[in-house]
């Protein structure tokens, strides 16, 4: 049962990195000016929106993944936004 749960948590530590792998060169190309366009500010909106709720669930439950998953994928969209919006 320990196992199971450690095999878990990896996975999902796992998936965090991936998923974040995913959406970190974007920003990091529109931030160092590599990128021609920005995403839709809709697409970027309604990421950061669910995020965040989801930031505000992973407290309420004490998930340290999620709180940790959804603050830097929170913090990355913010500022991707930020460009979007006043850039």
């Amino acid at each position: 049962m320990m196992n199971e749960k450690r095999i878990s948590e990896i996975c999902g530590y796992i998936g965090m990195v991936l998923i974040h792998s995913a959406t970190l060169p974007p920003t990091i190309k529109v931030i160092l000016g590599y990128a021609t366009s920005l995403p839709p500010i809709e697409m970027v909106l309604l990421v950061w929106t669910g995020l965040f709720l989801f930031l505000i669930r992973a407290i309420s439950n004490n998930d340290k993944l999620y709180i940790l998953s959804n603050a830097i994928g929170f913090f990355f969209n913010s500022i991707l936004l930020a460009l979007i919006a006043f850039g």
